[in-house]
């Protein structure tokens, strides 16, 4: 019985002796040896993007090829590298801002490295007469002369209210405009009150700002170059701004037109 058993013993080692050297004799029979990899099939390209026009490098333009479904940004160089493309036929293309999406169709064969140059075409474009303007910042005194329109803090009259009213003289536009008073004195002199009767006195003017001196006459400035009329009748209509350049009788600031229409 003990014979037996050893027997059987030796005959299971012996399978597994068998098993091992037939595993370990796999790798040779498939045509590998121990610590090697399998080679990689894939292949590789690298290029280089450039403008057809110049030649220059064209610089964070988007690459990537359509059924490997990898890609890659051009650098400063217009330069870049795809790696891993399965072997077969695939479409790289390209995509840049302004410019037509372009391909290319390329071969690449197993462990196969690629170099080429890409040129890339400009689209051209038939643009129409583009006006462009600047558009300054507005000043405070633009800023605060509107705020005073939309709040009513004084009279304006306006460069379309005074083409509307037909005047002659920029002191016509004047009349009618309450506590505000037009005569004439001389053969063409008109002088401005602000106020009634005994109470009315002449108001401090300013042209663009700047005020002028008492021999200023209203009508001498020419009807065509005035922008804007501000009538300020009293203390409690003068802006600040203003309050250091006139007297308890009020202001009147002419503002003069920067150009034609």
């Amino acid at each position: 019985m003990q014979t037996f058993r050893d027997s059987l013993s030796r005959i299971m080692l012996l399978r597994s002796f068998v098993l091992a050297g037939a595993l370990a004799l796999a790798p040779y029979l498939a045509g590998e040896l121990p610590g090697q990899a399998r080679p990689d099939t894939t292949a590789v390209l690298i290029g280089e993007v450039q403008s057809a026009m110049s030649g220059d490098p064209v610089v964070n333009a988007l690459v990537f090829l359509r059924s490997a479904s990898r890609g890659a940004v051009t650098d400063s160089a217009g330069g870049f590298t795809i790696d891993s493309i399965p072997p077969g036929t695939d479409t790289l293309v390209i995509r840049y801002p302004g410019v037509d999406v372009q391909s290319a169709t390329i071969e690449f064969a197993p462990q196969q490295e690629v170099r080429a140059v890409f040129l890339l075409a400009e689209k051209i474009f038939q643009v129409a007469d583009i006006e462009v303007s600047v558009r300054r910042a507005a000043s405070v005194d633009e800023i605060n002369l509107q705020r005073r329109m939309r709040t009513g803090q004084g009279i304006f009259i306006t460069r379309e209210r005074l083409l509307e009213l037909a005047t002659d003289r920029p002191s016509d536009a004047l009349r009618n405009i309450p506590r505000v008073e037009v005569t004439k004195y001389g053969q063409r002199k008109i002088q401005v009150w602000i106020g009634y009767g005994s109470s009315a006195c002449t108001p401090t003017y300013l042209v663009d700002g700047t005020p002028m001196d008492n021999n200023f006459v209203l009508d001498d400035i020419e009807l065509d170059a005035i922008e804007l009329i501000e009538i300020y009748r009293g203390p409690s209509e003068v802006p600040t701004q203003y309050k250091q350049m006139t007297a308890r009788c009020g202001l009147i600031n002419i503002r003069i037109r920067s150009g034609p229409d």
